[in-house]
């Protein structure tokens, strides 16, 4: 048999990573997890405090820890990068941006864009209700996931995700769900999901995900009043139904509403959207899609200029040429991974785009014509 590529080879180094990264995260106390910044040393503190000011804990130090660093006995990303590709490359994460800063990004970089743990008011939540009578972080997911039931706790959980990007190209993204520990992988061979416990390596992935086929345009994306409302306007997703129930949807994850699973319906959800929504929350999803074998489509759209937002200093909704994307199919034009220099944030590089089943005919013929009006264009 021959051996596996290099592109094989990190992956399944990112599925080691993210296993390790899950048992840890498990066996973390509750208390050690809550821990605020502020109550750690002043190296963590200056390498850790997100930019936007929101709140970080021992819970997300830890996770982001492990993807970049490693651990005892367990390499990560950082080092990867040199096992496999014998050259350096660049994590971006949400806490501390995009390390090393001073490495300029080429064609050939290998990039990892992570977002280490999203969905934290879901799991603050869950620590609130469950924290005083759980030990361990695992014991948490569980309690939650008994109380919510495994059919809701698949699509609206707290997450982890990679994705790798090398060659102007998404070569694979993993997603892993926290509270069922199912992860999520879309590479070369298609879209699988397994548990992050069984799954030690690609060869393990024999479960292909398949996607919903109902023509629904009730539309999934973050909708918070004010900027990202006004994105939502000026970028023509006001002509899907806005699905107005779930107030914080994650973002990786959020795929999972397009699954077909028979075992129990929980939403009527038919596009999933992200409406000026940072890039390691949306990259997973269009992963998916690239890598989906033709059953989901995805659209980059563009924002009338009366409607323009912006959010540290850059727009939620970019035009072409300042944005990831190039003018047509990924799979044809690829990425503008040099486009990455310009940031080191990830809130700094954002945008909207927008996934539809591909056998959802009135969804899809919108968004064709969206296309054919110039107010976006498809990626996948």
């Amino acid at each position: 048999m021959a051996p596996p590529n290099k592109d094989t080879m990190m992956l399944n180094g990112s599925l080691t990573i993210m296993r390790r990264m899950y048992n840890t995260l498990c066996r973390l106390s509750v208390k050690d997890a809550i821990r605020h910044i502020s109550e750690m040393d002043a190296e963590t503190q200056t390498l850790y405090s997100r930019k936007d000011g929101k709140d970080t804990r021992w819970f997300d130090v830890v996770a982001e820890d492990i993807i970049c660093l490693g651990g005892e006995q367990c390499f990560g990303h950082y080092s990867l990068f040199q096992r496999i590709y014998r050259q350096s490359g660049v994590v971006i994460t949400e806490e501390r941006g995009r390390v090393p800063k001073d490495r300029r990004i080429e064609t050939n970089t290998p990039i990892i864009i992570s977002d280490p743990i999203d969905g934290s008011s879901h799991l603050e939540r869950m620590i609130e209700e469950f924290g005083d009578s759980c030990q361990t972080m695992g014991q948490i997911f569980d309690a939650e996931l008994k109380r919510i039931g495994k059919p809701l706790a698949r699509v609206q959980a707290p997450n982890a995700s990679v994705t790798f990007l090398k060659d102007n190209q998404i070569r694979f993204a993993i997603v892993l769900n926290l509270l069922t520990g199912e992860v999520f992988v879309a590479y070369e061979r298609g879209v699988f999901c397994g548990s992050i416990r069984r799954i030690t390596n690609e060869s393990k992935l024999s479960t292909r995900v398949s996607f919903k086929d109902t023509e629904k345009l009730l539309m999934l994306c973050y909708n918070k009043k004010g900027k990202y409302d006004n994105n939502r306007r000026g970028t023509h997703l006001r002509f899907f139904p806005l699905e107005n129930g779930i107030k914080s949807p994650i973002g990786p994850l959020r795929f999972a509403y397009l699954l077909d699973d028979s075992r129990e319906v929980v939403s009527n959800i038919g596009v999933i959207a992200h409406s000026g929504e940072k890039i390691q929350e949306s990259l997973p999803n269009i992963a998916v899609a690239f890598f989906s074998a033709g059953k989901l489509l995805a659209f980059k759209l563009f924002c009338d200029r009366e409607y323009h937002e912006k959010r540290a200093g850059k727009l939620l909704t970019p035009v072409l040429q300042n944005s990831i994307y190039n003018p047509g199919l990924i799979i044809n034009t690829g990425l503008k991974l040099t486009f990455l220099n310009n940031h080191d944030y990830p809130s700094q590089f954002r945008d909207t785009t927008v996934i539809v089943p591909a056998d959802n005919d009135p969804a899809v013929t919108m968004m064709r014509g969206m296309v054919d009006q110039g107010f976006a264009v498809q990626i996948v």
